[in-house]
């Protein structure tokens, strides 16, 4: 992947002063004061020191950025292995944007960028023209691992055709116990986008929307989500919920509700598949979701090339405006001990699937 910006400049690095303090597992920690300059200079000092290396922000405080630190981003490239981990007393700390200048909040660099975020909020992010790898909110690159834990993610946009309003992956992505919504992209992934490998538990995908596929979630590569919940999110064109892509994937104990497709030919408001994809749905609803438009697949919506499995799952009260609301298939399907049942106008016709009766 190509160079996302520059790293803060050296003077800016030694503008700000930051309390370096031992580790007991021998990880560097550094208290990041409650500033702007401070937290991009903890950043700048991470990367120049031998990792891995922790930043402790300041109780309860927001870590607003007001101008870009470089190119489109408003922070330094994250190019070692550095933890940032919000307070846990009192208010969530934030890290936000707030300026008329477009520019998205992390950008994570490889091959040896390793970004964690624990225990704080980033919101507010935007990736511009400047920006076209998308991640309004934070991007990681080809090589690298971003981890989210107790993370929200929220109210970013990924403007100028790119991807990914909340997040955007194209290295390894772990997301636990978080909150991705109200994120916008222009292209696909309204909340999160991967292109390489997701990891995604305990976590809340809502509330978001894209202009092409995957208004919540957009995965190629593998996929593992579990114990999830994909609501109300929008897609203008695939899989308003999630859409899966040239993927090999899991999606286990996972309630996938209220999710919309709508264009001229949505397919799959709750879940889409495209391309060389194999998804196995273990123990999850897919319910209520819709498809408006001229195709069907208000549930899901399974592409030519595509096999899927559902095992002691269910697809209910999907609506599509053309048959049928339940489930579309081109390609193949297996149903184990899940009813697919009350999607209007039809469950599965003219789609021919075994065991899905209207």
């Amino acid at each position: 992947m190509n160079k996302i910006g520059i790293l803060a400049s050296t003077a800016a690095a030694l503008a700000t002063t930051v309390v370096a303090t031992p580790a007991a597992d021998a990880h560097a920690q550094s208290i990041v004061l409650c500033s702007q300059a401070a937290l991009r200079t903890a950043i700048t000092q991470a990367n120049a020191a031998p990792g891995p290396n922790t930043l402790l922000l300041a109780p309860g405080c927001t870590y607003t950025l007001t101008a870009p630190d470089n190119g489109p981003n408003g922070l330094p490239l994250i190019t070692s292995d550095i933890t940032i981990t919000g307070s846990l007393l009192g208010t969530q700390n934030v890290i936000r944007r707030q300026s008329a200048t477009d520019f998205r909040i992390f950008a994570v660099e490889g091959p040896n960028g390793r970004l964690t975020l624990n225990n704080l909020t980033v919101r507010d992010g935007r990736a511009g023209a400047g920006g076209s790898e998308g991640g309004g909110g934070i991007l990681s690159g080809t090589g690298t691992r971003l981890t989210l834990n107790s993370v929200e993610v929220t109210r970013n946009v990924a403007v100028a055709t790119a991807p990914g309003g909340g997040v955007m992956s194209f290295g390894t992505l772990i997301v636990r116990n978080s909150t991705v919504s109200h994120n916008i992209a222009t292209a696909y992934a309204g909340g999160i986008g991967s292109e390489s490998s997701a990891n995604i538990s305990n976590t809340t995908v809502t509330g978001n929307s894209s202009r092409e596929e995957g208004g919540g979630i957009a995965a190629a590569g593998s996929l593992t989500l579990t114990n999830s919940r994909v609501t109300d999110n929008g897609g203008r064109w695939r899989g308003g919920g999630l859409y899966a892509n040239n993927l090999t994937g899991t999606v286990t104990d996972t309630l996938i509700r209220g999710n919309t497709a709508v264009a001229d030919v949505p397919e799959g408001g709750g879940i889409a598949t495209q391309g060389t994809t194999t998804l196995t749905l273990e123990r999850t609803t897919v319910f209520a979701n819709r498809s408006l438009g001229d195709a069907g697949g208000g549930g899901i919506s399974n592409g030519a090339a595509s096999t899927m499995t559902l095992r002691n799952s269910s697809v209910t009260n999907n609506y599509a405006t053309s048959a049928p609301g339940g489930i579309s298939n081109s390609g193949a399907i297996t149903l184990q001990a899940t009813p697919v049942v009350d999607n209007v106008p039809s469950n599965c016709t003219p789609s021919v699937i075994t065991g899905c009766t209207n």
